[in-house]
């Protein structure tokens, strides 16, 4: 291949990271909207409610939350000051508890405010950090247990929007970005959830939560307008952990402020959530859909559209039309693979951008995408045994996850995808269905 021909290539390659975050450059041109919505529904439920609104975003892992946090952060920041959390890369996330939440919450909007050019008091941060202290004393064996406020303040993973400070701007910058992300030192209390569990009951929590909504309110006097938090990445925690955080406590409801949380998609098809929804509203991020229920020979022609669209933004983004890259046979037929799920097609992309490399070809044809297909099937395969194919034709036969340990890790694995149009339903993963049907 010619120089320009593999800088094309490598431009492409680079425009199909799954690991891309929402707030680097450019990246609201790839943003697509779906079609049922779900943003906007959320996004009218935080305007219109005269109470702090407290909702949760269930979906797949790869279902494109994150990048729809981003996009509803943008839209919302001419109204609010607000500020997106990462709990992931802030926190041991397997080990979280809502204690570290909340805290984590109340040092992103300080970090951000300050970011952002505005003033706010750090005496409410300190008092908040001084209740940590003192409870993690208390309850374990630390008598020495202290905070290292500045190095939690630098390590936290957010990004603020809306800042009304002088040189901000109607609508603000991005105030940590991308490159902050990377720097992120995860932060932990190192307690247990049975103590946080027990603390509960006590005085202590009533005194974090005042304190942290003193400093909500400090924030939101500097910013001179409400406050809405983002808070991402507690999709990736354990269903078990989920149902203490969100259906068996009302701790992440008392924020002083409109939150939105992501969460496991475990979580919404367990029956914990009919206690979840009675303090947080609901707004499922379904994956796309592509084919009917139980239908997979059919397409639904809206889903494999929105698919197309966000193929095409990209490619146009880098000044390519889609046709200089790519068949349409061969965009239809990652689409279908991708089972709906917008990480999945991203992947695709960018694998079949290097195929097409070593194949010597000058366009991704039906036969690269191929490769990049099976070769992502292989990796599926790779990670099942007996009990686990014995699992998945199970769910294929009658369309309903069982409830099992090994189901609820096939679907936290994207082998068993969920969808919705007037009903909740599932399937096989499309390239995972042909290895329980012995199809190569």
């Amino acid at each position: 291949m010619s120089m320009e021909a593999n800088e094309m290539w490598a431009a492409v390659y680079n425009a199909f990271d799954p690991q891309q975050t929402p707030w680097e450059e450019r990246a609201e041109e790839f943003y697509v909207e779906r079609h049922d919505r779900p943003l906007e529904r959320l996004r009218m439920g935080l305007a219109d409610s005269a109470l702090p609104l407290k909702a949760i975003i269930p979906g797949h892992r790869g279902a494109g939350k994150s990048w729809a946090l981003a996009h509803l952060a943008r839209a919302l920041a001419g109204r609010f000051f607000v500020v997106w959390l990462d709990v992931e890369k802030s926190t041991d996330i397997f080990n979280v508890n809502h204690v570290e939440v909340l805290f984590l919450m109340g040092v992103a909007a300080f970090r951000t405010a300050e970011q952002a050019g505005l003033r706010p008091d750090r005496a409410p941060l300190e008092r908040l950090v001084e209740s940590l202290e003192t409870l993690v004393r208390e309850e374990t064996s630390r008598e020495g247990f202290r905070i290292n406020l500045d190095r939690v303040l630098e390590g936290v993973a957010t990004v603020g929007l809306g800042a009304t400070a002088a040189g901000a701007g109607p609508v603000g910058a991005a105030v940590a970005g991308a490159a902050a992300l990377l720097r992120a030192l995860p932060f932990t209390l190192g307690i247990s959830g049975e103590v946080v569990r027990r603390l509960e009951v006590k005085p202590r929590i009533t005194e974090i939560l005042g304190r942290l909504n003193d400093l909500l309110d400090e924030v939101r006097h500097w910013a001179e307008r409400p406050l809405l938090l983002l808070v991402d990445g507690l999709d990736k925690v354990e269903l078990a952990q989920a149902r203490e955080v969100f259906a068996e406590s009302r701790v992440l409801y008392e924020p002083a402020c409109h939150v939105v949380y992501t969460v496991p998609l475990l979580l919404y098809y367990s029956p914990h959530l009919a206690s979840a929804r009675q303090l947080f509203a609901v707004h499922e991020f379904p994956n796309v859909r592509l084919f009917p229920r139980r239908q997979y020979d059919k397409r639904v022609e809206e889903g494999y559209a929105l698919m197309r669209r966000v193929v095409e933004k990209r490619l146009r983004a880098l000044g390519l039309e889609p046709e200089e890259v790519i068949t349409s046979e061969a965009l239809d037929r990652l689409i279908g693979m991708s089972g709906g799920v917008m990480r999945e097609l991203i992947h695709l992309m960018r694998d079949a951008s290097l195929q097409v490399r070593m194949d010597g070809k000058e366009r991704i044809d039906e036969a690269v995408a191929a490769e990049s297909i099976y070769r992502l099937r292989r990796q599926y395969a790779a990670g099942l045994s007996l009990p686990y194919y014995e699992e998945l034709k199970r769910v294929h036969e009658t369309g309903k996850p069982t409830g099992t340990e090994i189901c609820d890790e096939l679907l936290r694995n994207l082998y068993i995808l969920g969808y919705s149009n007037d009903e909740l339903w599932y399937a096989i993963h499309p390239n995972v269905l042909p290895l329980i049907e012995g199809v190569r």
